[in-house]
């Protein structure tokens, strides 16, 4: 069988500015806040900064976590392949599918592993037409 994706892909570069946040670097020169607001069904494709990945961060084995949303609107993740030049870097690019399939504003947590392999949970937000 062959899977179907959404037509819609967002793609999220997880990265640290220069005050310690945590930022989407999809566009290096200008790194937005990392709030997703979807409205309909959508690939969204994680992946860490190449910065990161050369300090020795990566995602843990199970990188997304979404708080009560019992498997409606998310699917399972899947890891992609990444690089950072010539040399592999695994667990640094995954992707999830959203459903679009109930309203509201949803909590998830990224899961990483830090360079000294300390946890990390970063919790952002995910709207779908609920407003604030």
């Amino acid at each position: 069988m062959t899977q179907v994706w959404p037509a819609l892909t967002t793609e999220i570069v997880v990265g640290i500015d220069s005050t310690y946040n945590f930022m989407n670097y999809i566009d290096p020169e200008n790194p937005v806040p990392l709030v997703l607001s979807l409205d309909q069904p959508t690939t969204i494709i994680f992946s860490l900064k190449d910065d990161l990945i050369d300090a020795g961060w990566m995602f843990q084995d199970r990188p997304f976590v979404v708080g009560a949303d019992y498997s409606i609107n998310f699917s399972s993740y899947s890891w992609l392949e990444n690089s950072v030049g010539d040399a592999p870097a695994p667990k640094s690019k995954f992707r999830i599918v959203f459903q679009c399939a109930r309203l509201g504003i949803y909590e998830y947590s990224l899961m990483f592993v830090d360079s000294h392999g300390q946890k990390i949970g970063l919790d952002p937000k995910i709207e779908n037409g609920g407003g604030q």
